[in-house]
């Protein structure tokens, strides 16, 4: 009799645990979770390859980015019906679509020598959509929780709420940062420097006209840079220098390489995350 006790009071528990693997199996069966696993694999192996040299951990890190990027860049396009993949195939839309821009980067600092400060971006990324994830699917459809039942879920929903627009922002100034990374780079002649400063360029100019993030940074830059020229200090021949090179930039600025983008479709990141939900 104790026996049989012991068996009923344990079934319930057992049941529960047996219906909430069954959840979890049920959705990692899907591409979505898919996506899921390479942001976690970005954000675990970058986290490891800041605190190291391992040049594994870092191409680890990269296969968790071409694999989240490309599973969502693949949902993109297969979904279209096939008018509207053949409208959108052509190479000036691709640039448009921030997925595919950021998935052909990633497939760059892949196979190119290892430059750990172009996880950064990524890792952002990675660390906000694991959370949305989490607090959207994993934890509401698997163990039930919701942000009226569980704190955990709540925090997650404010964090999200409170630092996802901000962080892309701080993205966008990560960004031009490795533009000047990149450059200091070439200028010493590192490896393949020059050819990857002229894609890393490409890339800016890009985000520039469809991010934004991107351009908020700009005028950043721009500000801060004319109130230390405008310093009596600055040499005369410095100002002009600088007012040629911001005159040059404003005229590359009003050339376009990607199509003008639609008011739907905002940065690539804000769409990434949306479609997490």
């Amino acid at each position: 009799m104790p026996e049989k006790n012991k068996t009923e009071k344990s079934t319930p528990s057992t049941v529960k645990d047996s219906s909430v693997l069954k959840k979890f199996l049920r959705l990692s069966r899907t591409l979505q979770f898919a996506w899921f696993v390479g942001h976690v694999i970005t954000l675990m192996a970058s986290m490891f390859c800041f605190m190291s040299t391992n040049q594994a951990l870092y191409r680890i890190a990269w296969l968790g980015v071409i694999e989240s990027f490309g599973i969502i860049t693949y949902q993109h396009y297969a979904s279209k019906s096939k008018t509207s993949s053949e409208q959108k195939f052509t190479p000036q839309a691709l640039l448009q679509n921030g997925d595919v821009l950021y998935f052909l980067l990633a497939l760059m600092w892949f196979i190119t020598p290892k430059f750990t400060l172009a996880l950064v971006p990524y890792s952002f990324f990675s660390l906000f959509h694991v959370l949305i994830y989490c607090k959207s699917i994993l934890l509401p459809e698997v163990f039930s929780l919701t942000a009226e039942n569980s704190k955990v879920v709540s925090l997650i929903t404010n964090f999200v709420r409170n630092f996802n627009e901000r962080c892309m922002y701080w993205v966008g100034s990560m960004e031009l940062n490795l533009f000047l990374f990149l450059a200091l780079r070439a200028l010493l002649w590192y490896p393949r420097s020059w050819i990857i400063l002229l894609a890393y360029t490409l890339f800016i100019k890009i985000r520039f006209e469809n991010s934004k993030y991107m351009q908020a940074t700009f005028a950043q830059w721009r500000v801060r840079f004319d109130g230390a020229v405008s310093h009596p200090s600055i040499p005369p021949v410095l100002k002009r220098g600088y007012g040629k090179v911001k005159s040059l930039l404003i005229q590359i600025s009003q050339f376009r390489l990607s199509k003008p983008q639609p008011a739907a479709a905002s940065s690539a990141s804000k769409e990434h995350s949306q479609k997490a939900n």
